[in-house]
């Protein structure tokens, strides 16, 4: 399903939105929770509501509400990439947003 950026998107609770090819997309969590996976990323993102991450490689990249509803924002990038730190409370194999 295509969104164009700048422009919200209301995810219910599991549902997908995919970017394709979205290198240096910010993907800010606006309300909820969000999981992000990108192709060929052995590690995952895990957004919290006024949290963001700038996409950091082409491909498919998913975007999951992860326990309940979520609001979604897209920007292009005009911003780098921030570096994630492990957080102990994610499940395994994802990662907290710096």
């Amino acid at each position: 399903m295509a969104h164009p950026l700048d422009t919200p998107v209301l995810l219910a609770e599991r549902e997908v939105l995919d970017i394709r090819d979205g290198k240096g997309i910010e993907v800010r969590c606006l309300g909820g929770n969000v999981w992000i996976t990108q192709a060929g990323d052995p590690g995952d993102i895990v957004l919290q509501g006024g949290e963001s991450f700038v996409l950091d490689r082409n491909g498919l990249a998913l975007v999951t509400a992860l326990l309940g509803p979520a609001m979604v924002g897209l920007q292009s990038g005009q911003i780098e990439a921030r570096p994630v730190r492990p957080h102990h409370s994610a499940p395994n194999g994802l990662r907290r947003a710096a």
